[in-house]
């Protein structure tokens, strides 16, 4: 049985369908028409209309290989601060296979037979600007790999063969060591600087608090004088409007005070 509207109950009229409305452990079975009502008094109430939707994910995402100069939870948390789901496999309906130093054989087989869009991570830079950006795009074509060598394969290989796997691996390698040398110095130099401008900016600002808490509370000029007018024997409210007469017997006591010059040697 389908739930009813417990607003249109309230209201005598005939109940509608509705759907749960919670808050906290309590809920509440209202129609659209009452649920919008209901919303609206929470606007009321907080000012606001409201949480912003959830955004979805923006799909499941394969990593394979080394990324240059990131470490596999670094690469993960990278994609997944983006949006993206990481899984182990391809399937028809992931978003893209990011391809690292070495990808797994039967990885690349799979985005090749779904058609998944490619992105090359071992080329330079590509992986950084993609997370700086939060542009991830797959407009690489997949690299070429050999399935898992066996005993029986390694011996089949040609001296030819060899020398192609082990260049290409070479420029692999070789382009990750080019950015630990250039990148990693640059990025711990940068994070050195970021780090001792904060730690200024919070010794600062504990400084400041702590002169403020140390120093007695401000008073207003009105404040001050009706302090010095009770010391010097005057009725005075606390409130309202401070005496002309007052005023003026207070800016004569305390006239030329800040520019007298005083000889303490003397």
């Amino acid at each position: 049985m389908n739930a009813l509207c417990m607003g249109c109950k309230a209201k005598g009229q005939e109940q509608e369908a509705a759907t749960v409305i919670a808050v906290g452990h309590k809920g509440w079975d209202l129609c659209s028409e009452h649920a919008e009502k209901f919303g609206t008094y929470l606007a009321d109430l907080f000012g606001s209309d409201g949480l912003e939707p959830i955004v979805e994910a923006l799909g499941s995402v394969v990593i394979t290989g080394t990324i240059p100069g990131y470490e596999p939870e670094a690469a993960r948390m990278a994609l997944e601060n983006a949006g993206y789901r990481i899984v182990g496999h391809v399937q028809k309906d992931t978003a893209l296979i990011v391809c690292g130093i070495r990808p797994a054989p039967h990885k690349v087989a799979e985005a090749a037979a779904t058609g998944t869009p490619c992105m090359d991570a071992t080329r330079a830079g590509v992986f950084r600007e993609a997370v700086t950006s939060g542009r991830w795009t797959g407009g690489d074509a997949l690299p070429e790999v050999a399935a898992k060598a066996t005993a029986a394969d390694v011996r089949r290989e040609t001296a030819e063969e060899k020398s192609v796997r082990r260049e290409r691996e070479a420029d692999a390698m070789s382009t990750y060591v080019e950015w630990q040398r250039t990148e990693v110095p640059k990025r711990l130099a940068e994070s050195s600087v970021r780090w001792a401008e904060e730690r200024r900016e919070k010794e600062a600002k504990e400084l400041r608090r702590r002169v403020n808490r140390s120093l007695p509370p401000q008073l207003s000029e009105a404040q001050q004088i009706r302090a010095w007018a009770r010391a010097e024997g005057f009725t005075i409210s606390n409130r309202g409007v401070i005496p002309r007469a007052v005023r003026e017997a207070y800016r004569h006591a305390h006239a030329g005070q800040g520019e007298l010059d005083l000889d303490v040697a003397s």
